[in-house]
């Protein structure tokens, strides 16, 4: 008997995978922010086996920040979890599977597309996040400035970027909002302002929107359109007299509102002079040479400012030099015109009568040229007999001649001008001849010559008041009284010996007068000296 066994084989059903799905799904399709958080849930799957006989492995195919794991709460079942960000801007769609393989062999794929959907995560980003321009002054309105530029690595509307000026920009510069190109819309003026500097937004149209700033450096180019200016048209300098050569007078304040070679400020003396120079560098006026005010009181220069812009522009303004006076010059005398010069006196002149003047000029002024006369030293039979007014110089007699005054008197008269720190004077020789007449002159001249020096004295000499006090004193009569001094004779000896000195003394005079046919001008009369012709003598400082 035979026995047949059909072995019959019998088709084993593959695992089943059943998904169930936490994100947002869609024809097998699952959608995921791009924001989730890691860890974020994307769906459970069940894995069935139909047989109930074999172990069933679980695993994930493909590339992505994702992760399967079991869920140990329950047997065959696992979730499907992000492992990783999620960034729309770097990989947009995903394809993964999930694969139920068992024991047998027989494995099941359920594919899974995941696509990550775009957020407003990224703000705008400028190109160039510090813009630099330049622009020259005097520009045309609305000039062009710059173009902005920004970029959104969003999608759609979160990545659309519109242009806008920061609160700090001035009103004059225009922003267009779609464009970013920047304008101003006024002339610029680089002396007014230089530099600007403010800040640009780049907004995109995401809800919350993004937004990023950049920052705008515009400088204003120089043009030369400053002249050079004064501080002042007219500069005044005041220099006292004998200032040394080369010695700084003033400045010359000049400024131009240009910057580099434009600002640059060259300086000249336009109406040309061989005494003034001027320091280009620091407009430090100077004189070559001292300055006499005595020759030139004051001088008018005009200088020129000339900038070093192309072309060339300048600017003059007017430059005058006063000298101050200096206590330098002494007076000098015109009237009398010679120490040896001399006038005669008539003993009939009044008391109170002007006899003469002396007549002195100064070359300096003010205080420096005001004169003062006074006598310092007197020689003469009764020089207190004469008097000079400090002011005018006019000298007077101030007491009757009398028989014994007679003879050559000598002044010496100190003229001192008021300067200041330090008067300075001259001495003149006023020599007066009291007589008739003048009957010979070479006499005199020899009396001029061969009288001894006049001592000096501290003070003005004070007029006697008392007859008593007046001292007689002859030149001629000196030798007698000093030889009836040494002798001691007795007083009736002495009025003999002085009687027939004088008798002698009026006989020689008599004598001279018929010898002298020159007749000489009275000079207690009223004459105006200033009408005379007065020359400068030498004079000399005590």
């Amino acid at each position: 008997m035979s026995v047949f066994i059909s072995i019959t084989k019998v088709a084993l059903r593959p695992p089943e995978v059943v998904p169930r799905y936490i994100a947002n799904e869609e024809n097998g399709i699952v959608y995921l922010k791009e924001l989730e958080p890691v860890n974020s849930p994307i769906a459970f799957f069940t894995i069935k086996d139909p047989d109930g006989k074999n172990k069933v492995n679980c695993y994930l195919e493909g590339e992505g920040p994702f992760r399967l794991s079991a869920y140990k709460t329950y047997t065959n079942e696992y979730l499907l979890e992000t492992a990783n960000t999620l960034d729309y801007e770097t990989k947009r769609i995903y394809n993964i599977s999930v694969v139920a393989l068992s024991m047998d062999g027989s494995k099941v794929r359920k594919p899974i597309q995941v696509y990550i959907l775009d957020e407003n995560d990224n703000a705008p980003i400028f190109t160039q996040p510090t813009v630099e321009v330049t622009i020259e002054e005097n520009n045309q309105p609305n000039a062009f400035l710059a173009k902005l530029h920004a970029i959104d690595s969003d999608s759609g509307e979160r990545g659309q970027v519109s242009y806008f000026l920061g609160p700090d920009a001035p009103s004059y510069f225009l922003l267009d909002k779609q464009t970013g190109i920047l304008t101003v819309t006024t002339m610029l003026d680089r002396e007014e302002k230089e530099k600007y500097r403010f800040t640009v937004k780049a907004r995109d149209s995401g809800y919350p929107p993004r937004e990023s700033i950049a920052t705008v450096h515009i400088t204003v180019l120089d043009k030369n359109d400053n002249s050079p200016r004064f501080i002042s048209k007219d500069f005044s300098f005041f220099v006292p007299e004998n200032f040394p050569g080369f010695g700084e007078i003033g400045v010359i304040s000049v400024t131009d509102a240009d910057s580099g070679q434009n600002g640059w400020i060259a300086l000249s003396i336009v109406n040309g002079s061989d005494i003034f120079v001027i320091d280009t560098g620091k407009g430090l006026m100077r004189a070559k040479v001292s300055l006499d005010r005595e020759q030139q009181s004051s001088y008018t220069l005009w200088v020129e400012a000339s900038d070093g812009g192309d072309p060339t522009l300048s600017s003059t303004a007017k430059i005058t030099i006063l000298l101050l006076d200096v206590n330098d010059n002494p007076p000098m005398v015109l009237f009398p015109q010679s120490n040896m010069s001399y006038l005669l006196v008539l003993p009939s002149t009044l008391p109170g009568s002007p006899v003469t003047e002396v007549y002195a000029v100064d070359k300096d002024t003010g205080m420096n040229a005001v004169i003062a006369y006074s006598i310092i030293g007197r020689r003469g039979p009764r020089p207190e007999s004469f008097r000079i007014d400090s002011k005018t110089g006019n000298i007077t007699l101030e007491e009757a001649l009398m028989r014994d005054d007679y003879g050559l008197y000598r002044l010496l008269v100190k003229v001192t001008d008021h300067g200041y720190p330090e008067p300075l004077f001259s001495t003149v020789m006023v020599n007066l001849f009291v007589n008739d007449t003048v009957t010979n002159e070479s006499y005199i001249e020899n009396l001029l010559r061969k009288d001894p020096d006049i001592n000096i004295e501290e003070k003005e000499p004070q007029i006697a008041i008392e007859p008593t006090h007046k001292k007689i004193e002859a030149d001629s009569c000196v030798p007698t009284l000093v030889t009836l001094s040494i002798f001691c004779l007795g007083s009736v000896i002495l009025v003999t010996l002085m009687a027939m000195y004088i008798c002698l003394r009026k006989g020689k005079k008599d004598h001279r007068i018929n010898e002298n046919l020159e007749v000489q001008i009275p000079l207690n009369g009223k004459m105006d000296f200033h009408i005379l012709d007065k020359k400068p003598i030498e004079i000399s400082n005590i």
